[in-house]
């Protein structure tokens, strides 16, 4: 049997410690990442070995050379240009003609091989997958296996919407010479993305659980934490050092000098010194030929080889790249990073977070912020729902703003072009345009509109044919919003704002050149064209002969000029009241007037109440606060699922429209569902409550259990095992169908940690006691 390791990565996110040595050439207690699964294939007898090698490959191959110094054969196969996962190993194929072990470069891991590839020879079939339970695994591609450990569905980098499970894929694999026929040479190819969706349709991909150590360093407290669990003993890997103390390892001609203290677990390189009076606190790694000057103090911090640490100088948490001299007094803390080469002048502080790129100097006595000599990272999960809330000049700065313009650039073309807008106040035109000249640094065109409101802006970026969009506004609650759009007027999806993260966390921006750069036009949107757009979607003569007479809050100029024409059109008359009105002054104020129904919108009129002449009170939803996938409301092309909130009830109402005529941007449209609103009305010839009563609608309950981070997935995966019998859907969450009309629905929440739960039916009785069962077994599973 013959192995291949896959070593081909930039490691972008653990720049700036890989902008000189490749990902799988970082140091685990001074031993390559790539070097522990090296001897990990020797040990389960697989000597034979290709390594695929893209980015720095000149250091992996000098490091190794053919591989006789480790009882193996080398054997490397560029990987130029980048063709992922499945495409690099094509590139062996002519070497790869026998079964074969793949294992990822960058991973650390004690799997019994033996026994997965007995458990391969068993089954008989084409892949195998190591696989492993976790704790969160929105960072690995998602499995979902049946009994007889068949992968059935597989979801790579999943959203918390879609996890149904908490095993994961490893990036271990077991594999057959067919494989390489679902595989196009020279082209780019991704197993997780291309090749094991389609295995699983196929009953060709099986999934051996291990219960082994395996750590996926991608990130810098996964590579942190590689280290600690090697000193801990947490994988069956020798430590080649002696143990002079309880969990103290130290090489050959290491000097200690008097006053010293070591606690344990730490690691101290061959040569290294440690001054008189210095503390080494648990979970500090020394490099070979390094130096910790008398009076220091290291707590939880990586030093690589070769580099210098003052005197008195305090590190907490911190990670210092090789060559490089920190002066006497220096203090750095947690997560910050100094790179390779780098010089830190005396009595410097650097502040959480802070980064220091390689070979910069960074003078005595500064002060280095969480930016860095390069700026530093916002915390992932800022961009959630194709938006981002915060308070402006504190979440939200102009650097900030900068950042994020760059990395919504990267999603598109050189030269496309997007919308922006914002309402016109200070605070947002002054961000609106800080964005709009950021992205222009991208390459990327821009047409700037005014006087706007969100349902308008959707419109324009489809007519305009704009690749995505921009709009930027004040909530009295929640701050500065920033909407994110893609091609028409449409959210982004979830993989567009992973990658939007991705790029900003790694910085690794487009800059256009000067004849690249973006420029801006001015653009009008025809108002009139917009609610013609709305009408054509709408039966206008039905509602027409219904003159019907509204009571509506003034909320904004926009939004009351929209609402102008578009009501004056469907023949409706029109009072307005004051925004502010109190609830039961407005019931008062419908009977006086003898108005049908009132209409009170929120704020920036993306939502509204209805009230009706029996005193109810309707909320009209877009969906936003109830997440449910639009595959489970819609049936067909030409139907569209109103929601009005009626109580703890949401009443579905099915409204059929001409056939392709409904486009799921015109969901959230505040005109649209108006629109369809009354039409449902006027078409019944019926009060809403009378629709309700004689046309009984679908009534859909919701509800929130408490379930932390960890416990989410092990909760999902026995839910999902537990209702095997019943006919179910898995896309994002869990579909369990009683009936063509009743099911029940739970899924994950975004932000918090909570799983929703949702229980459609025509009875409410039934619905409930659906959605009791399940939260039952929520928390039933959390103890477990």
């Amino acid at each position: 049997m013959k192995g291949v390791i896959l070593a081909g990565g930039k490691g972008r996110r653990l720049r700036p410690l890989t902008c000189n040595t490749p990902k799988p050439m970082l140091p685990l207690l001074e031993k390559p990442v790539l070097e522990y699964n090296i001897e990990l294939l020797r040990q389960h007898g697989i000597r034979e070995i290709a390594i695929t090698v893209q980015y720095m490959s000149t250091a992996i191959k000098q490091y190794f050379g053919d591989g006789s110094k480790w009882g193996v054969n080398l054997y490397y196969f560029e990987d130029s240009p980048p063709l992922g996962t499945a495409g690099s190993i094509k590139q062996a194929e002519s070497f790869l003609d026998e079964t074969f072990v793949v294992i990822s470069g960058d991973a650390l891991t004690d799997f019994q091989l033996s026994e997965g590839i007995a458990f391969h020879e068993q089954k008989k079939r084409m892949v195998t997958m190591f696989v492993k339970e976790v704790e969160n695994p929105l960072s690995f591609g998602l499995v979902v296996m049946n009994k007889e450990q068949e992968i059935i569905r597989y979801i790579e980098k999943p959203s918390w919407n879609e996890v149904v499970s908490n095993i994961v894929n490893t990036g271990i694999y077991i594999m057959e010479p067919e494989i390489f026929s679902y595989i196009p040479s020279m082209e780019f190819s991704d197993f997780s993305h291309d090749v094991f969706p389609l295995l699983a349709n196929k009953n060709a991909l099986f999934a051996y659980l291990s219960e082994d150590y395996w750590l996926d360093i991608g990130t810098f407290d996964q590579y942190r934490q590689a280290q600690f669990d090697l000193l801990t003993k947490k994988l069956k890997v020798p430590i080649p050092y002696t143990e002079v103390l309880p969990m103290v390892w130290m090489g050959e001609g290491v000097t200690i000098g008097k006053g010293t203290k070591i606690h344990g677990p730490s690691f101290i390189g061959e040569g290294a010194m440690i001054g008189a009076g210095a503390v080494i606190e648990p979970y500090s790694i020394i490099g070979k030929n390094s130096i910790v000057s008398s009076y220091s103090h290291l707590q939880k911090s990586i030093i690589f080889a070769n580099s210098h640490i003052g005197k008195n100088c305090e590190l907490l948490e911190t990670t210092i790249g090789d060559h490089t001299m920190v002066e006497d007094d220096v203090t750095l803390f947690q997560k910050s990073i100094v790179a390779d080469h780098c010089h830190i002048g005396k009595s410097t502080v650097i502040k959480q977070k802070g980064k220091i790129w390689p070979y910069k100097e960074i003078d005595s006595h500064s002060i280095v912020g969480s930016a860095g000599v390069k700026e530093g990272e916002k915390s992932a999960g800022w961009l959630q729902k194709s938006r981002i809330v915060g308070r402006g000049n504190v979440e939200i700065t102009p650097q900030f703003i900068v950042k994020v313009a760059m990395a919504y650039g990267s999603l598109f073309a050189k030269g496309e072009s997007i919308l922006i807008g914002s309402q016109e106040n200070i605070e947002t035109t002054s961000f609106k345009n800080l964005f709009l000249h950021a992205i222009h640094g991208s390459g990327i065109h821009t047409m700037e509109c005014k006087e706007m409101n969100e349902s308008l802006f959707q419109y324009a970026i489809h007519n305009l044919q704009c690749a995505g969009g921009v709009f930027v506004q004040v909530e009295s609650e929640r701050g500065i919003v920033i909407q994110l759009y893609g091609k028409e007027g449409s959210f982004l999806t979830y993989k567009q704002q992973k990658a939007i993260e991705q790029v900003y966390m790694s910085e690794s921006f487009y800059y256009a050149s000067e004849k690249e750069m973006g420029r801006n036009k001015l653009v009008h949107v025809s108002v009139n064209n917009y609610v013609e757009a709305v009408l054509e979607r709408i039966d206008i003569k039905t509602i027409q002969k219904q003159k019907f007479h509204l009571l509506i809050n003034k909320r904004n100029d926009m939004l009351q000029h929209l609402l102008m024409i578009f009501l004056q059109r469907l023949g409706c008359t029109v009072t307005w009241i004051y925004a502010s009105e109190q609830k039961d002054h407005v019931k008062a104020l419908m009977k006086s007037s003898k108005a049908n129904m009132a209409l009170m919108f929120s704020e920036h009129g993306n939502r509204f109440e209805l009230y009706d002449t029996h005193s109810n009170i309707y909320q009209g939803t877009d969906f936003e606060e109830v997440d449910i996938p639009d595959l489970l409301l819609e049936s067909a092309d030409n139907v569209y699922p109103m929601s009005l909130k009626l109580g703890e009830c949401y009443l579905l109402f099915y409204m059929h429209n001409e056939k392709n005529s409904f486009q799921l941007r015109w969901k959230r449209d505040i005109l649209y569902r108006i629109g369809k609103l009354f039409e449902l009305i006027a078409l019944q010839g019926k009060t809403l409550l009378s629709i309700a009563e004689q046309s009984p609608p679908l009534y859909l309950l919701y509800d929130e259990v408490v379930c932390s981070w960890k416990e989410k997935g092990k909760v999902m995966r026995k839910l999902l095992a537990d209702m095997e019998r019943k006919e179910e859907g898995i896309f994002e969450g869990i579909q369990f169908k009683y009936t063509e009309k009743e099911w029940s629905y739970i899924v994950s929440d975004t932000k918090q940690p909570k799983i929703l739960v949702y229980s459609h039916a025509r009875n409410p009785v039934i619905a409930r006691e659906n959605m009791k069962n399940l939260i039952e077994k929520i928390r039933q599973y959390q103890k477990v």
